[in-house]
């Protein structure tokens, strides 16, 4: 019991995260996109830099954010369902880019936000499926024997 309580509060604030991220009609002020620009300007000038872009940053960004979600849903699956938790991220960022196309006229809805978020289900699912796979598997109630 006291682990969905606290399955369902961790789900509960990652929600608002996830909400706040992507369904508000501004993820950054204009302080915090000059700052994110500026680390990735001083990433590019490092050896090998170069291939840091904004779109590879974006795109990775999105594979993380989703990590959790697909890791949460697998988490709330049962164990031999885990996979099913990269269908519910896709399904989530499926529903998030049309929400963005219909109602969030300042926020781009882009099918490589789904790849990538599905990406990020996939690898969080994955992980809580092979962890599951290590772990011994609970034993079920036992059913006393009736006694006359």
């Amino acid at each position: 019991m006291l682990r969905k309580l606290l399955l369902l509060a961790v789900t509960a604030a990652y929600a608002w995260v996830i909400w706040r991220m992507t369904l508000t009609p501004q993820v950054f002020t204009s302080a915090q996109n000059s700052l994110v620009l500026h680390a990735i300007a001083w990433v590019q000038q490092l050896p090998h830099g170069s291939w840091f872009t904004y779109d590879r940053t974006e795109f990775l960004a999105n594979i993380g954010m989703f990590v959790p979600v697909g890791m949460l849903a697998a988490l709330w699956l049962p164990r031999r369902w885990w996979f099913l938790g990269a269908v519910v991220a896709v399904a989530l960022s499926t529903g998030i880019e049309v929400a963005q196309a219909l109602y969030l006229p300042y926020r781009v809805a882009d099918p490589r936000d789904v790849l990538s978020n599905g990406l990020g289900g996939l690898l969080g699912a994955t992980f809580v499926g092979l962890v599951r796979s290590l772990l011994p598997a609970p034993r079920g109630r036992r059913v006393r024997p009736r006694t006359a």
